[in-house]
């Protein structure tokens, strides 16, 4: 009976650890999809094909970065080899409602993975752009840690074309 209980308690305990997890996970999630549709909203029209130096993205290309691969990972924790064609790069990348209306389909995407039991699937590992392999919940991770760092690369871009770029939504 103490056996038992032992591991209920373990189980029970584990379960809660996971919904924890998971809500973190998707309140992360939201928070970075408000900040990357308010760094767009804050791109002037003009600047979508902006390049602050010779051989760097262009300001379309650096949110194109951040959505793809976000897309790319969820994709990978659903276990596809590619996620769906939820946008028209010769479009998204020269016209800011495309890119918008992308972000959004992704984020939803995303969001939907985040929430999905794919998510929470510790057992299956698997490679991600050549990289060693990683449990979904971590390449969730690793995913959003990159959106958070290349939106700030955002930031200068913004700057050299005279939008000033909002708040940054942060969790404390």
């Amino acid at each position: 009976m103490k056996i038992l209980t032992i591991v209920l308690v373990g189980l029970v305990a584990g379960s809660l650890h996971a919904q924890t997890v998971s809500s973190s996970r998707v309140t992360d999630w939201e928070r970075n999809r408000h900040n990357v549709l308010a760094y767009l909203d804050a791109m002037p029209d003009s600047a979508l094909e902006f390049r602050p130096t010779p051989g760097v993205r262009t300001l379309a290309g650096q949110f194109d970065h951040i959505i793809s691969t976000n897309l790319d990972v969820a994709a990978a924790v659903r276990g596809l080899a590619h996620g769906p064609v939820l946008g028209d790069s010769s479009k998204f990348l020269h016209d800011k409602a495309a890119l918008k209306a992308y972000a959004t389909a992704v984020y939803d995407y995303v969001l939907e993975t985040v929430r999905s039991p794919a998510a929470a699937d510790t057992t299956r590992k698997f490679p991600v752009y050549g990289q060693p392999p990683e449990a979904a919940g971590r390449w969730l991770e690793l995913s959003l840690e990159h959106s958070v760092w290349t939106l700030g690369q955002v930031v200068p871009y913004l700057r050299l074309n005279h939008a000033t770029p909002p708040a940054y939504d942060i969790p404390f």
